[in-house]
């Protein structure tokens, strides 16, 4: 007899569950033997007497180096990597080094591995390399350290502060024997932030390369700093002035030694990126950075790609000294010769550098730009090889935020409402591409976004949209027409002022009894809602669409000019795009069945201390009062969550634990008794529950921070309910009091099994703790709780 379906799939669960248990506890062993071997200091000489761990070192470095996909190819690495460990006898400083360095860089790149235990490997493998007086090892391990740490939001959600180089400590800027190569190797570097961490490590790696004449990771080393302070210069325009100065500084210590890398290919796209960095700081290009191009074009001869950045150099070039037409002509030719690469990837940006030197035809270079995107995307890999920056950030956004401004700027004297409404398909398009950017090939697919006539009519999307010189705002509301429209824009304020007072908002906030966040809350209030108040009836719901750095501000904290927080006004759900969140709707079920997981203990993965939390156990029961059919797993485990979910309807699953979120899927993760669920990982768990034809309604993730001021992490919040499978999410931007959060807890699950939207039940939640007063009332407690996703 054939079996039932219900057989077929208990049979399909458990074979899932075993394959899941095996190869999660056998990465788990090898990475602690692995941490276990790497933090000892061999006692031996170099003398290369363990050719085990040499050769080993040699065949992942090539395994990873050579491969189409390093992602894949780091999974295998770590996946083997136990069984080569076990035994090995650390008695030779410069091999254990060596295995270590390849083993960080594995588990720096593999989804199975995190950024603490790259962090702790590498750090182990820089302390011997430093023993064994190995420079080259030292150099390469520094500059992988600053890579893991500039791209991390940090232990259990560490918020990510604006660096400036005033702020570096002294022994980091110290004497050439020890400074930032002697705090690196100290154990205090594991206290320090991650922002400090990355300048220690990158200008170690610069000091160590040069020194062993390695000047290729050198130069990278040099490009990725000064990229660094770059970023620091964007992110926060009071200290804008001393960043640009230091990234200006380092790139161009950098050119003469980058001048004497040995392979031609590396050293012509070194240059040029270097010198470009120059530029970007606005300063004038002076004449050693004039013979730069024909270095580039030098020594990329018949590289059309190599001729291509070297037209672009010198365009750029004409153009900060005002000589538009030779610009022009330069990077009409960079254009030529990006068009004849087999991916020309840069094409929209020297088509975006024309528009610039051709101010009367500028438009048009934009949308050549644009169109250039289009046909180059799906090219483009997720992260620049170089410095593994996020080609969104790098090549994508800037096209958009260029073409999304010539539209708005350049509006048909009469719109019927079609012209707007195509702006916001670019918008929405440009949304798509940030989460995507995110999330990468892990993302699920998008939906056809949301139409306004879908809509109620208490219901508004706010599309804001922050350009350099302005803020734009295009929204649609369920009254009257439900078609998209445009308001006149703020000319007042640029997307630099809107970053400062989002991050003043969001550090004021996240600490309690903080006075700080009234001024920038009132201040983005009058940007973002005043000029929409009229669409916003009170009891409403307002859905929002961020730009990259609004995704992690609190709107409900928002105040008008009497004081009154926005919340008050209205309900609020974020959405990262419309295409990954639809208006949703309550479970068919009467009886809403809570899986409600808590963490309590400390926890400790490979080199990151999550600390105990107090009280989730406690909140964990208290949700799950009244609720028949839920239960509750305390310091639960993997298997734990794998178990509950098989084995009957699900509707909500809360979450009470740390979770990082970093900007990348493969980085982000939630955190278990003793072991971390990545974030992709946790839709495959949900999928479980999903396989017999129902949806999670609820992701709930509770005592969970992110990088507070780091536009990816908070998209990889926003992203959360998207990789889970789940209709909606709430989630904590901060850290909050055990009992401000239960009570807030408890007032939600109270109000939404009574019937109430997901919307509802937050909001009033809210209301009733600001209502209260005392501690209840600082919006430390109340704003800190986001709905993300689907909203009804």
């Amino acid at each position: 007899a054939m079996p039932s379906n219900s057989v077929l799939f208990r049979r399909r669960t458990a074979m899932f569950v075993a394959a899941l248990l095996c190869g999660q506890s056998s990465v788990a062993a090898a990475a602690d033997d692995l941490l276990s071997l790497c933090s000892t200091e061999a006692s031996g000489q170099a003398t290369d007497a363990d050719p085990t761990l040499l050769n080993e070192a040699g065949n992942v470095e090539r395994q990873i180096g050579e491969s189409r996909d390093p992602v894949v190819a780091a999974d295998q690495v770590i996946a083997r990597l136990g069984s080569q460990t076990r035994g090995a006898v650390a008695n030779d400083p410069r091999a254990l080094a060596r295995y270590c360095a390849a083993a960080g860089e594995a588990f720096r790149l593999g989804k199975m591995g995190n950024a603490f235990q790259a962090r702790a490997l590498l750090l182990g493998a820089f302390r011997n390399s430093e023993g064994s007086g190995d420079g080259g090892t030292s150099a390469l391990v520094a500059y992988r350290l600053g890579l893991v740490t500039v791209g991390s939001g940090g232990q259990g959600g560490l918020r990510s502060a604006v660096m400036t180089p005033a702020a570096l400590p002294a022994s980091v800027a110290g004497p050439a024997e020890e400074g930032p190569c002697g705090e690196l190797a100290s154990p205090a570097i594991t206290t320090r932030s991650n922002a400090i961490i990355t300048v220690t490590a990158l200008r170690c790696s610069i000091r160590r390369a040069r020194a062993s004449e390695n000047y290729e990771i050198g130069a990278k080393a040099d490009l990725r700093l000064a990229r660094f302070w770059l970023d620091q210069a964007r992110r926060d325009s009071g200290s804008a002035a001393g960043a640009l100065a230091e990234a200006r500084r380092v790139a161009t210590d950098a050119l003469a030694p980058a001048g004497r890398i040995a392979d031609e290919q590396s050293r012509s796209l070194l240059l040029g990126r270097l010198a470009e960095v120059i530029l970007d700081t606005g300063g004038p290009s002076g004449d050693r950075l004039g013979a730069v191009p024909g270095m580039v074009e030098r020594t990329g001869s018949g590289n059309v790609v190599a001729g291509a950045l070297a037209e672009g150099l010198r365009g750029r070039i004409a153009l900060s000294s005002g000589n538009r037409a030779k610009a022009s002509a330069h990077l009409k030719q960079a254009i030529y010769l990006e068009s004849q690469s087999d991916a020309p990837l840069r094409l929209a940006d020297w088509h975006l550098l024309l528009a610039a030197a051709d101010p009367e035809r500028a438009d048009v270079h934009t949308l050549e730009a644009f169109r250039a995107l289009g046909a180059t995307r799906p090219l483009m890999p997720r992260f620049d090889p170089l410095t593994e920056e996020s080609n969104f950030a790098v090549r994508i956004r800037p096209v958009f935020e260029a073409v999304v401004d010539v539209l708005l700027r350049n509006p048909p004297s009469q719109d019927d409402g079609r012209y707007i409404a195509n702006v916001q398909e670019i918008v929405e398009q440009y949304r798509q591409a940030e989460l995507q950017n995110v999330f990468g090939n892990d993302c699920v697919p998008a939906r056809i976004p949301v139409d306004p006539k879908q809509l109620k009519a208490d219901e508004a999307i706010l599309y804001p949209v922050l350009l350099g010189d302005r803020v734009e705002l295009i929204y649609a509301s369920g009254k009257g027409d439900k078609a998209y429209r445009r308001l006149t824009p703020n000319r007042d304020v640029g997307r630099a002022e809107v970053v400062r007072l989002v991050a003043q908002l969001t550090d004021a906030t996240s600490v309690p009894e903080s006075e700080g966040w009234r001024d920038p809350a009132k201040r983005l209030y009058d940007i973002l809602i005043a000029p929409i108040e009229g669409e916003l009836p009170v009891g409403g719901t307002l859905v929002v669409v961020p730009d990259g750095p609004l995704s992690g501000l609190p709107f409900a904290a928002l105040t008008d000019r009497n004081g009154q927080p926005l919340v008050q006004r209205t309900k609020l759900s974020v959405v990262p795009s419309l295409a990954y969140a639809q208006p949703g709707g309550r479970p068919a079920q009467k009886d809403i069945r809570v899986v409600a997981a808590a963490l309590e203990k400390e926890v400790s993965l490979g080199g990151g201390v999550f600390p105990k939390l107090e009280g989730t156990a406690d909140e964990a029961k208290a949700v799950v009062l009244g609720s028949r059919g839920s239960r509750v797993i305390e310091n639960f485990k993997r298997a734990d969550l794998i178990a509950a979910l098989s084995q009957q309807r699900v509707d909500v699953l809360h979450l009470a634990t740390h979770a990082s979120f970093n900007g990348r899927s493969d980085r982000s993760f939630i955190v278990a008794d003793g072991e971390a669920i990545p974030i992709a990982e946790l839709r495959t768990l949900v999928a479980q529950n999903l396989a017999r034809g129902e949806d999670l309604d609820l992701l709930v993730l509770s005592a969970c921070e992110t990088a507070v001021g780091d536009d990816e992490a908070s998209m990889g919040l926003a992203g959360a309910a998207v990789q889970s499978g789940a209709r909606s999410a709430i989630a904590s931007l901060w850290e909050v009091s055990d009992l401000g959060t239960s009570e807030l807890m408890k007032g939600f699950y109270a109000r939404y099994r009574a019937g109430e939207t997901k919307a509802d039940a937050l909001r009033n939640a809210q209301l009733a703790l600001i209502e209260r007063g005392g501690e209840f009332a600082d919006p430390n407690v109340w704003a800190a709780f986001t709905l993300l996703g689907s909203w009804r």
